[in-house]
This record gives C-alpha cells, sequence and structure tokens, in this order.
C-alpha cells in the first residue's frame, strides 16, 4: 500500500498530498499518468547521477578543474552575491559557470561525450515504466542546465522527451524561482492539474503536491558523486 505523503507546510495552499512509492510500486503509481502530462525529474531520477557533477568531473586538466573548484569552495562567493539563505541558488551556477567560461573546450568535450554517458547511467528501469503509462506528453524539467543535459539526452531513443531547464547565463534566475513557479510559467493550469510529477528529491514538495499525481521515489542505483571529491581527501 502505497502512503500519502504531506508536507503539512504545504496544506494550506494545495489539497493534493503525494505519493511515495517505491520503484517496485511505481507501475501501479504511474498508471494516472495515462493520456496526460507526464513531468519527469533528471538527476538521480531518469539519469542515475548527477549532470552539473559529472559535467565538472569530466573537465580536462582534471587538475586545473579541481584546483577552480577548490578555490570556490574556499572563497565561497555565492555567499557574497546571495547570502547564507540563497547561497545554494547561487553555488552550482557559479561553479558551473566559472569551468564553461575559464576551460571553455570543456562545453565541447562535454557534447563529445555526454551521449553515451547519457546511455551509460540511463534509469532504464524508469523509461520502461514511462513508455508503459502510455502519456500524452512527457516533459523533462530539471534544476540543471540546459548545455549539460541536452548532451545527454543525445544518446536517448527516440522519440525524446521534451526538457525544460535552466540556461547557462542565468541559471540562478531559475533556482531563486523555484521548480514549481518554472513550471507553471511553461504549462497551462489544467494540464498541471492532471499531471503526473516523478522525482527524487523533497525540494520538489511544491510541486509534487501541485499536480494530480505526486510520485517522490528514491532510486537504489541512484548516485550523488561530487566531482573531485578524492582531491579533498
Amino acid at each position: 500500500m502505497v502512503v500519502p505523503r504531506v508536507d503539512r507546510k504545504l496544506t494550506a495552499m494545495h489539497t493534493l498530498a503525494y505519493e511515495t512509492p517505491t520503484p517496485e510500486q511505481m507501475k501501479q503509481a504511474m498508471a494516472k499518468a495515462q493520456g496526460k502530462l507526464l513531468i519527469v525529474d533528471f538527476d538521480e531520477t531518469l539519469w542515475l547521477r548527477n549532470s552539473t557533477e559529472s559535467f565538472l568531473a569530466h573537465a580536462r586538466p582534471a587538475p586545473l578543474a579541481a584546483a577552480i573548484l577548490r578555490g570556490l569552495d574556499l572563497t565561497r562567493p555565492w555567499r557574497i552575491i546571495g547570502g547564507r539563505r540563497r547561497a545554494r541558488d547561487y553555488r552550482d551556477w557559479i561553479r558551473v559557470l566559472a569551468i564553461a567560461t575559464l576551460m571553455p573546450w570543456t562545453l565541447r568535450r562535454w557534447a563529445r561525450i555526454a551521449p553515451k554517458l547519457g546511455r551509460t547511467f540511463s534509469n532504464t528501469g524508469l523509461e520502461q515504466l514511462m513508455t508503459a503509462s502510455n502519456p500524452a506528453r512527457t516533459v523533462i524539467v530539471s534544476n540543471g542546465y540546459t548545455v549539460i543535459i541536452a548532451p545527454l539526452l543525445e544518446g536517448y531513443p527516440e522519440p525524446r522527451p521534451q526538457l525544460v531547464a535552466a540556461s547557462l547565463m542565468s541559471g540562478w534566475k531559475w533556482r531563486r524561482a523555484g521548480k514549481l513557479a518554472n513550471t507553471e510559467a511553461v504549462f497551462d493550469a489544467l494540464l498541471l492539474d492532471g499531471a503526473t510529477v516523478v522525482t527524487d528529491h523533497e525540494d520538489d514538495a511544491e510541486l509534487l503536491a501541485r499536480v494530480g499525481n505526486g510520485l517522490l521515489c528514491v532510486w537504489p542505483e541512484a548516485r550523488y558523486e561530487r566531482a573531485f571529491a578524492k582531491c579533498d581527501t
């Protein structure tokens, strides 16, 4: 039995709760997606790694990339820009922008290697469930970056889901707005009323509670691997 999980902070705004099915329960939980909008998170959901950290980890030469990221972690410029409360909205954006600016060849290298990585770490179990649920439209909505995720999707079979994600130059605006606001800016309210959302992250609680069928599922094969973490030990 799938037990509804309610975020008490959201009950005043939303009458709908969201569910926390296990991967084994997802087939039944996604049945409501048939003929409707299906919104899927990317990092550690449809893709079993974190796209931002993977992009950074594949920057070469690795010692230079690691030194840049280490310098940012020490100086924490995101706190200067956004303060402690908003630091997380700027951190990933500044890290990606720094590598893309100081090591611009990384974007070209990523475009070459990403399609293979996309299939290597694809969540084939979820892909099969998505196909079986037969939605009218499938869309990836991610807090990651289009320039990073789009090359990963090139390795996916057609038809590929539509991608809605942050741009590299204005990624901080996307994070500050939040996934719910960004999704509502793209999709009609009636579509969202009947939509299914699949994500692994409780940070998406507002979006999960907004739609008709919110599914929070953690996949055992998923890993968050911070770029150059071994260099910090």
